[in-house]
């Protein structure tokens, strides 16, 4: 019991539990094999126990293939044959996947190598730093060798030890597993042997393996392939980017281990390159063959214990200028190559170098730099260079032999060729010569089926369904919108709005249109009492203003007095009459269902026939000079005086009227007549002509007429209003930004700084709102109530954009701002202001009464505050006229009393309790 319960016995008897153990499961493998062999031996060795990597494979079966368990889930024994043991059941997918991860670990770009002392001098001479030739080559190389196991195996290849094997095996036996050739140059086959394969090409091998297992088995077929190869260790050493010891696969060469290592440093030979092996040089290999010539010939393959040996750079001469691949070339060997010789390592020449010279700068003795011109010749090409030599190679100049130049509004402009006694008419032989291919373009284009005439709505039978849309069939139209039907309107079909020159009309409408019907369903709600869509019809309201609470701030904050604010608030409607005009004139164009798309206008600025110049420089001081003449009297009356002479050189410029602002009488003129006009329309105004004039020969007025509601816009006068606008806009902008400053150091609380912020916020979007309200460009004409002849018109001066709008009379007299009910009535003559007030239910108690006002459909503005009834009259009994509007606006100082007498009390209380403690004090 003593000797049982040693510590030492112990310990004996539980390693040899663990060994007997371990022989058992060896048994139970063993004997499974045999029995899938059909085998009646229960244990049977799958290689030879003497031979070290069979030994290694037992201990490490997931790294090598040699023996490996069947899985009887995958291997099941063949009905035709025995499944051999150690067989690999990994599919070659696995393999597959780790190579494309391989290649998929792509390493970044190598950084840009600091630049040599030779090309700093190159770069101060010429101006621009020139690469070494071949370098970029290997700025990205590739991290490992990993590609090259997926590189098929040429037939000379030779296996040795280390290399792994593939061996599948079909018909009477069963194989497929990878077999590693061990240090000797064996492998071994279960059933077969040791099999020495060690200095067989690739070519062999099949033959070979499959007359070793004929003399085991019958009726089967083998394929042999490459599995992982075997790597070899190799040394680069010298000027090499990245020097050391490199393990390869046994498969590269030369220039593999060079894009391994990342190639020669700047500071090393491409040219000189040696492979030694065994201390002898195999090949002196010149980089320049496999990048000029791609010549591989001298591309060695390596083998184990190589090294690779990168001498310094050799002599090196920078070819610059018009050459096809200018860069820094490195010479064979020092002053035996010519100029000829390095221009052709530069691909030659340009289309555009010049053939005379070369400019050659060289280091003298290591003392001097030094020019000299050498002739591109026979004698100029065998020039010798030595290290350090700079060619140059100069373009040809960018002057034009005997060449006129004609640009400008002309149809052809462009270079032609002079001739002696050559004038501007042989430039210019007609009238067709100054009619620009734009122009011919955009004419062209009027008379295309266009995309505004593409409906956007489906056809409501199917059988009005057309079967070709522009010519492409239904389905086929792909991914382009503009060939596609709709339910809805389609906004890349976009049409001509009807109004001035950018195409969008003057109304707050400035939507796209395609000028097809509205599929969708309007609701009662949104159409107009007359039954004109308002989806169409441009609405007459004002551009968007401000609220009467952010008003009533402006106003407290001394920033927008009454008077101002009311005043803009009355600027910033649209008249009852231009309300009237929008939806009359609109009404009568397109019965409601249409937008305006059809508009008369230049499709490009006319000629300036009073100037054109011509441009010469002089031969003898080289200086420029402007020779102007009159292109109408040459061209159109022939006038010889214009006709200069042209010499070479000369630059011939024609100008359009967009280019020069030219007189008013000599500008191309168009205005719009619309509504009571009895030929209303676009015309052309004549030089000298006037609104009155132009109105006559439209054919006067109608019966219906209203001249006193007559709207007259100019688009000069828009732009200036416009630009006021903003200057007054930013004027308010810059004292909001200061009061806010100011007021900031006075808030005395929290309260206080969250009503700065509140007001803040509030004079912002005030101004938000300013910016975005548009200047009419109207000009009130100040006709009279009772006007109806056109004599009555002013003699106005007319320019190209205006736009003359008579309405006809209208029948209401519209009510508007803090009264009970803002509506239109119907025009009474006795009725005067106070009357259609009190129609509208009378001022409210939020109404600023005492600064109402009148916008009269002329376009003129008549306020309370300045109608005083010392002289008669007072605002309630002035006269209103048909389209005229009455607004009352709010009071937005309303409470500011009730506030200035409850602060007085508090500073009046807070005085009588200062004198009251001063009275104790004291």
């Amino acid at each position: 019991m003593q000797f049982g319960g040693s510590p030492r016995v112990l310990k004996i008897g539980y390693v040899v539990l663990l060994t007997v153990c371990g022989t058992l499961a060896a048994g139970a493998q063993y004997t499974d094999f045999g029995q899938a062999l059909g085998t009646t031996s229960g244990q049977q060795a799958t290689c030879n126990p003497q031979d070290l990597a069979c030994q290694s494979a037992q201990q490490n079966p997931a790294d090598q293939g040699n023996l490996q368990r069947r899985l009887p889930s995958t291997n099941q024994p063949n009905s035709q044959g025995a499944l051999l043991p150690g067989q690999n059941n990994t599919t070659n997918g696995d393999q597959t996947q780790q190579q494309q991860q391989g290649q998929l670990n792509v390493p970044p770009r190598l950084p840009l190598d600091s630049p040599t002392e030779f090309q700093q001098m190159v770069a101060n001479s010429i101006g621009k730093q020139l690469p070494i030739y071949g370098a970029s080559l290997f700025r990205n190389p590739p991290s490992t060798f990993a590609p090259l196991n997926g590189v098929p195996v040429t037939p000379e290849y030779v296996i040795g030890p280390g290399d792994e094997l593939l061996i599948q095996v079909w018909g009477q036996v069963t194989l497929n597993s990878r077999y590693t050739v061990d240090r000797s140059g064996s492998i071994y086959i279960p059933q077969v042997g040791t099999v020495h394969v060690a200095g067989l090409t690739f070519a062999q091998i099949h033959d070979f393996l499959k007359t070793q297992m004929a003399r085991v088995f019958r009726n089967f077929d083998l394929n042999v392939n490459m599995g992982q190869l075997r790597s070899i260790q190799v040394f680069v050493v010298g000027q090499a980017r990245r020097p050391g010891s490199y393990t390869i696969s046994s498969l590269s060469t030369l220039t593999n281990a060079l894009f391994a290592t990342g190639g020669p440093a700047p500071q090393g030979s491409l040219r000189h390159i040696q492979l030694k092996r065994g201390g002898d040089v195999v090949v002196d290999f010149d980089l320049y063959d496999l990048l000029l010539h791609g010549d591989k010939s001298k591309d060695e393959q390596l083998l184990p214990g190589d090294v690779i040996y990168i001498p310094p750079v050799g002599p090196q001469v920078a070819v610059a200028g018009s050459v096809n691949a200018p860069a820094i070339y490195e010479l064979k060997s020092a002053n035996s190559t010519t100029a000829g010789e390095i221009l052709e390592l530069a691909a030659g020449l340009t289309n555009v170098a010049s053939r005379e010279i070369i400019r050659l700068e060289r280091v003298d003795e290591r003392r001097m730099r030094s020019i000299t011109e050498v002739a591109l010749d026979a004698q100029g090409r065998a020039t010798v260079l030595h290290d350090g030599d700079l060619l140059e190679l100069m373009a040809v100049p960018g002057q034009y032999k005997d060449a006129i130049t004609l640009r400008g509004n002309v149809a052809n402009p462009g270079r032609y060729t002079w001739k002696a006694g050559m004038r501007i008419r042989d430039l210019l032989p007609d009238k067709d010569a100054l009619i620009t291919r734009e122009y011919w373009l955009k004419r062209g284009q009027l008379g295309q089926p266009m995309l505004t005439y593409v409906p956007t709505c489906l056809p409501i039978t199917p059988f009005g369904i057309p079967g070709l849309i522009y010519g492409i069939p239904v389905g086929e139209e792909g991914q382009n919108p503009n060939w596609r039907y709709s339910s809805t309107r389609n906004p890349n079909l976009i049409g001509l709005a009807f109004g001035n020159e950018g195409g969008a009309s003057n109304g707050p409408d400035n939507a796209p249109t395609d000028g097809g019907l509205d599929c969708a369903r309007v609701p009662e709600s949104e159409t107009a009492a007359s039954g004109i869509n308002d989806r169409y019809t441009p609405p007459a309201q004002a551009p968007p203003t401000m609220s009467s609470a952010t008003a009533q701030n402006l106003s407290t904050s001394g920033l927008f007095p009454n008077n101002v604010q009311q005043n803009n608030s009355g600027l910033n409607q649209l008249s009852a009459t231009s309300a009237s005009v929008g939806s009359t004139i609109v009404a009568n164009a397109s019965a409601g269902q249409f937008k305006p798309r059809n508009d008369v206008k230049l499709s490009e600025p006319d000629v300036d026939w009073s100037y054109a110049v011509i441009e010469r420089q002089s031969k003898e001081n080289l200086t420029t000079s402007l020779l102007p003449f009159n292109l109408g009297k040459l061209v159109l009356e022939g006038d010889a005086s214009q006709n200069l002479e042209l010499l070479p050189g000369d630059v011939v410029t024609i100008f359009s009227k967009a280019d020069i602002r030219v007189p008013q009488a000599q500008q191309t003129r168009y205005v719009r007549l619309e509504g009571e006009i009895a030929s209303s329309g676009v015309y052309s105004v004549l030089p000298g002509e006037t609104l009155r004039q132009v109105v006559q020969r439209a054919g006067g007025l109608t019966p219906d007429a209203y001249l006193y509601g007559s709207e007259f816009t100019r688009e000069s006068t828009r732009r200036v209003q416009q630009q006021r606008l903003n200057e007054y806009i930013d004027q308010m902008t810059l004292q909001i930004s200061t009061n806010a400053t100011n007021n900031a150091g006075r808030a005395l609380n929290p309260q206080d700084s969250a009503a700065q912020a509140t007001a803040q916020q509030q004079n912002q979007n005030v101004i938000n709102s300013l910016r975005q309200a548009r200047a009419t460009g109207r000009i009130v004409l100040e006709m009279p109530v009772d006007a109806k002849n056109v004599s009555q018109l002013p003699d106005l001066p007319l320019e190209d954009g205006d736009r003359f709008i008579v309405p006809r009379i209208p029948s209401t007299v519209s009510v508007n701002g803090a009264v009970y009910n803002q509506n239109s009535f119907v025009y009474d003559p006795s009725r005067r202001v106070g009357s259609y007030i009190r129609l509208a239910g009378g001022a409210n108690r939020d109404a600023d009464k005492n600064r109402a006002y009148v916008i009269r459909a002329s376009g003129s503005v008549l306020s309370k505050q300045y109608s005083s009834s010392l002289r008669g009259s007072s605002f309630d009994s002035l006269h209103i006229y048909p389209g005229d509007t009455v607004v009352i606006p709010l009071n937005l100082t309303k409470g500011n009393t009730i506030r200035t007498v409850v602060s007085v009390a508090q500073i009046v209380g807070q005085l009588g309790i200062a004198i009251a403690a001063g009275n104790t004090i004291f």
